[in-house]
């Protein structure tokens, strides 16, 4: 089976990048599919994750974010010299273009963020809601002629459902495995993702300070870059939580930085399907998080697993950390707790999961099955 994908571009350090390296290494060096991957923005730089000798690279040398007509031109060129029995979207712009193109696949996307994406980021306001709601229902309209429109987890699913009736579900995979699982006695507290408005650190920063004044030896360590570094930093100052909180940066180890923390705490207005709960279930890591859309509903079993908090209450957020902090033997229970949960992310059952949506699309089946866990 030979399959195309695309994506903005690959030299970026991304969650998006890191799941499409992982999937099409396995699908090209285990089931032995012909891959290709096809940028739109590469421009002859190295992918930040490694692939696999057996993929093949293309890069149309357009961004399709400013120059999408020109870009659809060029993307069926290469399309029709491949000839691929499916390309798939990761879910840029390239969506858009993927219904006129010509080359005679059956056209797939996957969906990296929730319907409700567009709503929490401008809503809010009257003229926010209208631009957010145009946004979706752009989105909404292209993926309804696509045979096949892939989101992320179950309760997205069935938003997505009453506008694109050719929508299921998969669930993305680990990331890596861990026999070894955190230890959880060290008075250290880890976040992780890009310092941009999305994650929400301030709400998570402005939390720790009611945290540090009832556990001061605790830490908080934020693992990431972004364009809000600076006022982050300014903010911490601000609060007095110069040696509470520390802006880590980047990491090429996460596992080891989880091992060696007590708790994961997520912060983020919305997201798709926190890659970061998935890794600390991996790592046995109880997690206190935003019940934001969507994912960790999903992921972390309220009272078991870990918390989850109401998006907004950030006393709520300090008050469910401090009572992982509180009792040791809570931690335990909930690491242990999350860590049984991460079979069903393996690598080897998210990919089998693929494999069938792909033969069932080849043999043109008309009704597919469910395809998450």
């Amino acid at each position: 089976m030979r399959i195309a994908y695309c994506i903005h571009s690959l030299h970026l350090f991304g969650g998006i990048e890191r799941v499409l390296s992982i999937k099409a290494n396995y699908l090209a060096d285990v089931y032995g599919y012909d891959i290709h991957i096809i940028t739109a923005d590469l421009k002859g730089r190295a992918t930040h994750f490694a692939l696999s000798d057996k993929i093949t690279l293309h890069d149309v040398g357009v961004s399709e974010k400013f120059m999408l007509h020109a870009y659809g031109r060029r993307l069926n060129k290469i399309l029709c010299e491949i000839r691929p029995d499916i390309c798939v979207s990761v879910g840029g712009r390239d969506i858009f273009c993927l219904p006129s193109c010509t080359d005679g696949s059956i056209k797939v996307s996957e969906f990296h963020f929730s319907h409700d994406k567009y709503a929490v980021k401008y809503g809010g306001s009257f003229f926010g809601n209208i631009y957010a709601r145009f946004r979706m229902r752009q989105i909404e309209k292209v993926a309804a002629k696509l045979d096949k429109f892939i989101v992320l987890t179950k309760s997205d699913k069935k938003d997505w459902e009453p506008f694109v009736p050719n929508v299921t579900s998969i669930y993305n995979p680990l990331t890596f495995k861990s026999e070894e699982v955190a230890a959880l006695d060290n008075e250290k507290c880890i976040a992780i993702g890009r310092l941009e408005s999305q994650k929400n650190f301030r709400d998570l920063v402005a939390a720790w300070k009611y945290v540090a004044e009832e556990y001061p030896d605790w830490v908080l360590e934020i693992y990431g870059n972004g364009s809000l570094k600076k006022s982050l930093q300014k903010q911490i100052t601000s609060l007095g939580l110069d040696l509470q909180v520390r802006l880590m940066g980047s990491s090429s180890d996460i596992r080891s930085k989880m091992l060696d923390s007590s708790c994961l705490v997520m912060s983020s207005a919305y997201e798709g399907f926190p890659m970061v709960l998935l890794e600390a279930v991996e790592t046995g890591l109880p997690m206190v998080s935003y019940d934001c859309p969507k994912g960790p509903a999903e992921i972390i079993i309220d009272g078991k697993s870990g918390y989850l908090v109401k998006p907004g209450d950030v006393e709520g957020l300090a008050r469910r950390v401090c009572d992982v902090i509180s009792d040791a033997g809570r931690r335990k229970e909930f690491g242990a707790m999350a860590k049984k949960t991460a079979a069903q992310y393996s690598i080897d059952r998210i990919m089998e999961q693929w494999k069938t949506l792909f033969e069932g699309l080849m043999a043109g089946q008309g009704e597919n099955p469910v395809y998450y866990a």
